[in-house]
């Protein structure tokens, strides 16, 4: 062995290989640096690659049989260990190239590597919106269908910059144009020219002998030329997800993100590795979102027996137990999901920890904290932008509501959903100009975008103007099911705010009929507690209204629901049902259910002659949660304990605030009547004021 090492090192052959390893190296380092910038494809490189590997045993041939000394080259034979032509001088020369070149190498190899790289910001890169049309499935594997698109979602959207089109929005918008159309690369594509997406992901599969072969092409949405194109095959089914994930990197990176190859180093793009339970979870979220939750439910269970650390299928399960009020399978679920948040990408998990603090714990703080956290990270994020604006929004904050959600406006500008909610937060912080303005926009995107009406209606009943409000749940009333619904409770609204009573129940009735019809439980719940406040206000039926109060309850007991409920249970001397109610929300965590809670037991301390004490409880509530209907009701106390000054300093807080009145539980259900004798409140304190 010794011997052959000694040959070798005579022969100049590890020497040789050196250079001809550090040529190389060279060579690839510029060709990665140049080929991009003439557009060269990607075959080119890996020919270089191929041709370097097989000429490596070529040149350690080479190296063995001739020699290179200052007189040139000759074969090994002519030489020998006392050949004076091969010089000291020369060997040296040669050992300092060596290490010239494989210094340089080294050199090139950690300055690519691990030079600072300037973050992928909003600053340094335009945000992307992509949508993934339908894969080509040629292998006639249903499973295939979705799981694959979903899995690319997930993947791509590693990017901070980059961020997926809803696949379900997209599907409904398409088939308002085409009713059959196909979420395929031409319908994938009039979806993204009509919603303001820059690019279509389209995809394919093949399969031939048990090998898989996966494509992706990424082509712009106005231009129609394609920017990316990847393929790569996968050995077996169970490699399919894995290959995906390897060209959704190459994707990111193609589309600017620089950190692609890094951020893949030792991570796991998909949260599953089974193609049946992605499958699953995909038809389930379809089911959602149509409003099948109860079929839903099923096929989420299914997604998590296949696969139970799938952690996103433990968040839908959940979420879709909550709708149907199936607390012990949602607690269960939401328990799963919080448990295997590890197991999720980082964007997942700070989208479902943001769902578990706005919807299940009620508790807007964290979730404000956790939507910050996720669009500083991930700045194109469309979802966390929205949902950060209603964390603000639940948390009373209007005006930075308003800042998020004209963020994500700017940022996505054809998206009518933004425009809408945009419009609500603005009609919320009663800045009616800027609520119609922006409802104006979002109904020219989508005529038939039903809560685009809402901010018309309400700057109509502002100015009295009842028949303006009418026209505008009018209009609501014909862009769909949806709008018919909350159109039926919007006149019913209007109507009582004027005085109509009777027209109001009229109006209820034809609606409770239809949700019947169409078992929606919610809105039939609604109805009910709405046409209990009708009865009353008609003076008559006091048992039916007591009625009408127990079913909408047994129906759904929301807090848009209690509180209605509490209040009339007032108004019919129940003051135990009221206080039931009070003592159940005072138990929970959120601040607006504790603030309601203090309402009610005010108002009972205020039958009972106890006024200051009911005005120390009503500042409190205010403390908790500045609500508009908790300073309705301060006002009215301090009226009756003979503070006029206070009284009229509440009830003109509440004339500036008249947008919140108008759905005073945040669910955008109008509740306007609730305003009908402020005026005359506010007047008859001026009026005692003055007299003091």
């Amino acid at each position: 062995m010794l011997k052959l090492i000694k040959e070798l090192r005579r022969r100049q052959v590890f020497r040789a290989t050196g250079l001809y390893v550090g040529g190389v190296w060279i060579i690839v380092q510029v060709g990665e640096v140049v080929l991009p910038i003439y557009d060269a494809p990607d075959w080119i490189m890996k020919a270089m690659i191929s041709v370097a590997i097989v000429g490596l045993p070529v040149a350690i041939a080479l190296a063995w049989l001739l020699d290179l000394t200052s007189s040139g080259i000759h074969l090994e034979s002519d030489t020998d260990e006392t050949d004076e032509t091969a010089t000291p001088g020369a060997r040296s020369n040669i050992d300092y190239a060596i290490v010239g070149v494989l210094l340089l190498a080294l050199a090139g190899s950690l300055f690519g590597n691990f030079a600072p790289r300037e973050p992928v910001t909003l600053e340094n890169i335009d945000p992307v919106s992509i949508l993934i049309a339908d894969f080509d499935n040629q292998t006639g594997d249903t499973v295939f269908d979705g799981a694959l698109e979903q899995a690319l979602t997930i993947a791509v959207e590693e990017s901070s910059f980059i961020t997926a089109f809803d696949r379900t929005s997209a599907g409904r918008v398409l088939t308002k144009v085409y009713a059959d159309a196909r979420l395929d690369a031409s319908g994938a594509r009039l979806v993204s020219a009509r919603e303001g997406i820059g690019i279509v992901i389209n995809g394919k599969l093949d399969e031939s002998k048990g090998k898989y072969e996966v494509s992706i092409f990424a082509v712009d949405v106005e231009s129609g030329e394609e920017l990316a194109n990847f393929a790569d095959r996968a050995g077996g089914k169970s490699e399919v997800l894995g290959v995906l994930s390897g060209l959704a990197r190459d994707l990111r990176e193609e589309l600017g993100d620089v950190d692609a190859d890094i951020a893949a180093v030792g991570e796991e793009t998909f949260t599953t590795v089974s193609l049946e339970a992605m499958h699953d979870y995909v038809n389930a979220q379809r089911l959602a979102r149509d409003g099948i939750d109860d079929q839903a439910i099923g096929l989420y269970q299914s997604a998590v027996d296949k696969d139970p650390l799938f952690g996103r299928a433990w968040t839908g399960l959940a979420v879709s137990a909550d709708k149907l009020g199936q607390t012990e399978v949602a607690e269960v679920a939401w328990q799963k999901a919080l448990e295997l948040l590890e197991n999720m990408t980082e964007r997942e998990r700070y989208r479902t920890a943001g769902v578990y603090y706005t919807v299940v714990a009620r508790n807007s703080q964290k979730a404000i904290e956790n939507y910050l956290t996720l669009v500083e990270k991930y700045p194109a994020d469309d979802a966390g932008y929205n949902n950060l604006a209603v964390a603000y929004f639940y948390a009373l904050d209007f005006d930075k509501a308003l800042e998020a959600g004209r963020k994500v406006v700017d940022i996505y500008p054809k998206r009518p959903m933004y425009h809408a909610n945009y419009a609500l937060f603005a009609m919320y912080a009663s800045d009616f100009e800027a609520a119609t303005l922006e409802a104006d926009k979002t109904l020219e995107l989508n005529p038939n975008y039903h809560k685009a009406y809402l901010p018309h209606a309400v700057a109509a009943l502002v100015e009295g103007d009842t028949e303006a409000a009418l026209l505008a749940y009018e209009k609501m009333a014909v862009t769909g099911d949806r709008g018919l619904a909350l159109a039926n409770i919007g006149r019913a609204d209007t109507l009582l705010w004027s005085g109509d009573a009777t027209g109001a129940e009229a109006i209820l009735l034809e609606g409770m009929e239809a949700d019947e019809a169409a078992a929606n439980d919610r809105a039939l719940a609604t109805k009910k507690m709405i046409r209990a406040y009708a009865l009353l206000q008609q003076g008559q039926n006091v048992d039916q209204a007591s009625a009408q109060i127990a079913e909408a309850l047994a129906l759904s007991s929301s807090l848009s629901n209690q509180v209605p409920a509490a209040l009339m249970y007032l108004t019919l001397g129940k003051d135990k049902e009221a206080a039931d109610i009070a003592a159940e929300l005072g138990g929970k965590l959120n601040a607006q259910q504790r603030a309601y809670s203090k309402l009610i037991d005010a108002l009972l301390l205020q039958s009972e002659d106890n006024r200051i004490a009911a005005i120390e409880l009503l500042q409190e509530a205010v403390k908790l949660a500045d609500l508009w209907l908790v300073r309705f009701y301060l006002g009215q106390a301090y009226f009756t304990a003979g503070h006029y000054a206070e009284a009229v300093s509440e009830f003109v807080n509440g004339k500036e605030r008249l947008g919140e009145a108008y759905s005073l539980f945040l669910d955008d259900t109008p509740t306007y009547r609730y305003t009908a004798e402020l005026d005359d409140w506010l007047q008859r304190a001026r009026d005692a004021m003055t007299a003091q």
